[in-house]
């Protein structure tokens, strides 16, 4: 099958231009010889957007993709009707790639793009499917990401109830054995309090019980070599998706149920003030 030379840019969602922080929300994909635009862009589950930029208004971003939606499928029009007049019409590629270059050159707005970036493709629709799933799809079901996400959330919570300066990101360790936690309040050098979110909303039931297991178990060996002098909080946010008899549905219940207890609890990640309640408790 025939190799087709394409060019794409990541879209990106910055809100803030003075914190530099973005969002991939979008793939966009030029076949230069098929006079072709295709493209992705995050129109449902936004959610996760939203709480990354807490500040915002939701219809903020939910109006600049449904621009941007706008403009691309009149563009993606227009090629198809030929209407868009070019200098030389005889060249294959350099009018294409004049046409990418400008729906993705730098402007001041909320809705940017990355660099152009070119790939090789035998389908390009499944390209751009493969293209979004690794840059858009794929950042949300890493747990890494999306708990420091939340990590990020909470941080900005504690800040607003003037208790962020209780909490220390450290490692709770002895010479042997050690874990790392973003939020530790100590006392005497010893870990009085922690609080640490968990992501358990993986593609995979296994993966969402083996997430959990492994915090589980991480905090049983702390306390066993006495590292661990109080509760342990576990802000907890579980596959979105799924419904009541989801496998995915089933493991997330079942690790819940597993976590909870001998100093551990557990609250969803969007229940604020049982958080704030756990961080400002006096401990004796």
């Amino acid at each position: 099958m025939t190799r087709l030379a394409c060019n794409y840019a990541i879209v990106r969602f910055m809100p803030y231009v003075e914190t530099g922080e973005f969002a991939n929300v979008g793939i966009l994909l030029w076949i230069p010889k098929q006079k072709t635009l295709l493209f992705k862009l995050l129109r449902r589950k936004y959610g996760r957007i939203t709480q990354f930029f807490e500040e915002l208004d939701k219809q903020v971003y939910l109006k600049a993709m449904a621009d941007l939606d706008t403009e691309l499928h009149r563009i993606e029009g227009l090629l198809k009707e030929g209407a868009v007049v070019t200098a030389n019409p005889n060249l294959e590629y350099g009018f294409h790639k004049g046409i990418f270059e400008e729906i993705i050159r730098p402007r001041e707005t909320i809705v940017r793009f990355s660099e152009q970036r070119a790939i090789l493709s035998e389908n390009p629709k499944e390209t751009l499917t493969a293209l979004y799933d690794y840059y858009v799809g794929r950042n949300f079901v890493n747990k890494e990401y999306q708990e420091g996400l939340m990590v990020t959330g909470i941080k900005r919570l504690l800040e607003q109830e003037n208790l962020a300066t209780h909490f220390k990101k450290r490692k709770v360790e002895d010479k042997v054995y050690s874990v790392s936690f973003p939020f530790v309040e100590e006392r005497n050098n010893k870990a009085i309090r922690v609080i640490k979110p968990l992501f358990l909303g993986q593609t995979d039931s296994t993966a969402i019980i083996e997430h959990g297991g492994h915090w589980r178990l991480k905090v049983e060996l702390l306390r066993k070599r006495q590292l661990l002098h109080g509760p342990v909080l576990f802000p907890v946010k579980g596959p979105e998706d799924a419904t009541e008899g989801d496998h995915r549905h089933e493991a997330f219940e079942e690790t819940r149920h597993s976590l909870e207890g001998q100093g551990i609890q557990l609250v969803a990640y969007e229940e604020q003030r049982k958080i704030l309640d756990f961080a400002a408790q006096i401990l004796h």
